[in-house]
């Protein structure tokens, strides 16, 4: 859902919604998944998992599934509002292609 602070998954949230915008230091049991879907989210948290809360609503801000989700609310307002899967898909295989681009260049 496209949240004023960010994209959330509400179930998610609703399970670690007491860290607010402290990063999550105690240990989390890993998800019993395929290690292909592991090895992909290990591959994010490495990524994104140094950014606090703050940083990283900014960076989402900027983000064109987010973006469209909320159709031109403005940043304050409310709204749980369903970020569409294809325009997530979309968003980061063009991000994966340019960063594939830079690596072969």
């Amino acid at each position: 859902e496209a949240w004023t602070f960010g994209p959330v998954i509400r179930n998610l949230y609703n399970e670690y919604k007491h860290y607010a915008w402290e990063r999550i230091e105690d240990e989390v049991e890993s998800p019993d998944i395929e290690a292909e879907k592991f090895d992909c989210l290990k591959t994010i948290v490495e990524s994104y998992g140094r950014y606090d809360g703050a940083a990283l609503m900014t960076m989402t801000h900027r983000e064109e599934p987010w973006l469209k989700a909320r159709k031109g609310l403005p940043e304050i307002e409310g709204s749980n509002q369903l970020i569409v899967k294809d325009s997530m898909k979309t968003f980061f295989e063009r991000k994966l292609a340019a960063y594939r681009d830079l690596q072969y260049d």
